[in-house]
């Protein structure tokens, strides 16, 4: 559907019957309905509305039709209305009904503040339009089935900072979640400290990811450099080893209830590698460069 524009910026106030002094300064008034904002406007400048062939109700919306591939679902219409014409006005519902001929009902008055207009669903495919009176009706939110239209938009809730990282264009109502370059974070690693956003709108952690600067001397490990397979010995049971590479990824782990294991390398390429060990309840670690040959 086409919505048409206000041509004027939307802000949104809670609907109360009441116009803020801040709107009544501007001309502009402003409400929020449910899910939906909008701005007042008149049925006149809605480009969703079409011409009907009644001259009684020239203003039409329509809210399915026969070959839409609808099922016969309930059709709807909300609508507050801010100001009517002095004579009032109606409206009407025109549907198709099982073997395709038009049923039309009786005018309905709209009133001032919320209208609401359901038309219950049926087993089969059909059409069903909403037909208005008078185009000098004022309204601020109309909906068709829950859709937006004449101006109206769902409120779309997200970060409405653009200097944000996470800014997004399309929010209508900021919901405090903007996260901003200095904020704090948790990068998941639990050997850094002062994490925060950094430039890149990345979370970035102070100190050593791959925990290389806690290097233990209680237990041994060689040769060093290792191609193939390395041992380990502990005064103590060894529980479990990781091995780390610079990145701070595991890529190799082995459980063991001894304080003599091998670890095999193989597989593992060249470069240089943190192997923490369990000991006595705390991890112990050193570093190995692994050198594969030839």
């Amino acid at each position: 559907m086409l919505l048409c524009s206000a041509g004027s910026s939307i802000a949104q106030i809670e609907f109360n019957g009441q116009v803020s002094d801040d709107d009544l300064e501007s001309g502009i008034e402003v409400h929020k309905w449910g899910q939906m904002i909008g701005q007042t406007s008149s049925f006149c400048e809605c480009e969703d509305f079409a011409t009907g062939a009644n001259q009684d109700w020239p203003h039409v919306v329509t809210a399915c039709l026969l070959d839409d591939g609808n099922m016969g679902e309930p059709q709807s219409f909300e609508i507050i209305v801010t100001s009517l014409p002095e004579e009032g006005a109606t409206y009407r519902v025109a549907k198709t009904v099982a073997n395709g001929n038009w049923d039309v009902s009786n005018s309905t008055p709209l009133e001032l503040g919320v209208n609401v207009k359901t038309v219950s669903g049926v087993s089969f495919a059909r059409a069903v339009k909403f037909q208005f009176s008078d185009c000098t009706i004022d309204y601020s939110v109309f909906t068709i089935n829950g859709e937006g239209i004449c101006g109206s938009l769902p409120v779309v809730l997200g970060c409405t900072d653009e200097n944000a990282c996470n800014f997004n264009v399309d929010a209508t109502e900021d919901d405090q979640s903007c996260i901003s370059v200095g904020d704090d974070c948790d990068d998941g690693d639990e050997s850094t400290s002062g994490d925060a956003i950094d430039e890149n709108c990345e979370c970035v952690g102070q100190g050593d990811p791959a925990g290389l600067e806690d290097l233990d001397v209680k237990f041994q490990i060689g040769p060093n450099p290792a191609s193939q397979v390395v041992l380990i010995t502990a005064p103590t049971e060894i529980e479990k080893v990781i091995v780390l590479n610079s990145a701070g990824v595991q890529v190799l782990q082995k459980l063991s209830l001894s304080s003599s294991l091998e670890l095999n390398l193989q597989g593992i390429p060249s470069g240089v590698y943190l192997v923490k060990c369990f000991i006595g309840e705390e991890w112990m670690t050193r570093r190995i460069v692994v050198a594969k040959r030839g």
